[in-house]
């Protein structure tokens, strides 16, 4: 009886560290990209969902610029950009936005619909 029970507990803490491991190993493959293709003339430089499932998107090619139309099933040469035209800044980031103040916000967002 005894013995069971060490067994069932060391049966245990070595699930506990496989799931540990692969939760970092996980992390680690996802931080270093190693799963993107890496480019240096191919860029997404902004992407805008225009309906369920297409999206426009701006990319860089090379030293060119490209306003594209992606659905389901195609992608759609829209324009070619000069780099005046666009603002290549990037956007500023707010992180000292809490948590409570996005669900108080989206909170009196549905509110005012609802009235």
């Amino acid at each position: 009886m005894g013995e069971n029970i060490l067994q069932l507990i060391a049966t245990i803490i070595i699930f506990v560290l496989i799931l540990v491991a692969t939760y970092y190993a996980t992390k680690w493959i996802a931080g270093s990209g190693a799963l993107q293709a890496r480019t240096k003339n191919i860029k997404v430089l902004e992407t805008f969902k225009i309906g369920p499932n297409k999206y426009i998107q701006i990319v860089q090619l090379g030293s060119k610029y490209y306003a594209i139309g992606i659905s389901k099933d195609n992608i759609t040469f829209l324009t070619s950009l000069e780099e005046d035209q666009l603002d290549l800044t990037p956007p500023e980031i707010n992180r000292d936005i809490s948590f409570k103040d996005v669900i108080s916000k989206a909170i009196s967002g549905v509110n005012k619909e609802n009235k």
